[in-house]
């Protein structure tokens, strides 16, 4: 078992890129600092692989944890894959639709969608696969779709809440305060449950390990780890229930907090 070695989650919207801004340049070198220090820095993410776009891809990561703990590489190496069984989606979608939800399937290979425009306003991920990567969206069918997790747009927030006692049968439920969209995980999934493998494929120890995020799917994972820290920016639930905090994304909050921590 390696004791020196660090090993180092980041979540990716809100935490280390923003949308239309990128990744602070802080944080960039700060992640080349760890490698170059000998730790492992690892994507810690809701999204599925499919989603995972250039920008993000490019700062060379040696490991991934996506669609919220679901799928898993490391090196060049898939550790897991897991996909919803179709039974389940075929009876799960029609009463989210029918309770007025604009319903995403994200699976490692693609993203699943009704081809509308509501899909493409609520969903801005979905709208840029449509414009740049068409190849990864398709139209939704829960009978054949190989999907690992869904995020749902509410709109009627009281029909939703009459099916969640039947849906936490079958998922984790992350639900974000500041918008109405929850992303719906299999049950006993999450962040953390996917940083357990990983620690034990790469014989880690759970006091060598730290995790930067800012949302619901990352509460599990800044509990688990030894120091979980909560960028500024976070959802209020992720600020109260976090060990640590840093100051947020655009703040050179990533940096700051690892060297702190001494690790760059």
């Amino acid at each position: 078992m390696n004791t020196e070695r660090k090993i180092i989650f980041f979540d990716v919207d809100g935490t280390i890129y923003e949308g239309g801004r990128g990744t602070p340049e802080s944080t960039r070198k700060a992640l080349e600092r760890l490698k170059e220090n000998g730790h492992i820095p690892i994507l810690c993410t809701g999204r599925p692989k499919a989603s995972m776009f250039p920008e993000v891809l490019d700062l060379n990561f040696p490991g991934m944890i996506c669609g919220a703990g679901t799928y898993m590489e490391y090196e060049g190496r898939i550790l897991r894959n897991l996909l919803l069984p179709n039974e389940v989606l075929m009876q799960e979608v029609p009463r989210l639709e029918k309770a007025g939800c604009c319903v995403v399937l994200e699976g490692p290979e693609y993203l699943s969608c009704r081809a509308d425009q509501e899909a493409f306003r609520l969903f801005s991920i979905v709208d840029r696969l449509r414009r740049e990567y068409p190849e990864r969206l398709k139209e939704l069918d829960p009978a054949t779709d190989k999907a690992c997790k869904l995020t749902v747009s509410i709109s009627d927030m009281a029909a939703f809440e009459r099916l969640v006692p039947e849906l936490c049968r079958a998922f984790e439920l992350a639900r974000y305060e500041r918008m109405p969209y929850v992303e719906m995980m299999p049950k006993g999934v999450s962040k953390a449950d996917g940083i357990r493998i990983l620690l034990e494929e790469l014989e880690i120890p759970l006091c060598n390990t730290y995790a930067f995020g800012d949302g619901p799917n990352d509460l599990e994972m800044l509990q688990y780890v030894q120091y979980g820290t909560a960028v500024g920016n976070a959802e209020e639930s992720v600020l109260r229930s976090a060990k640590y905090r840093t100051e947020p994304i655009w703040e050179d909050g990533v940096s700051r907090a690892l060297e702190r921590y001494g690790l760059i």
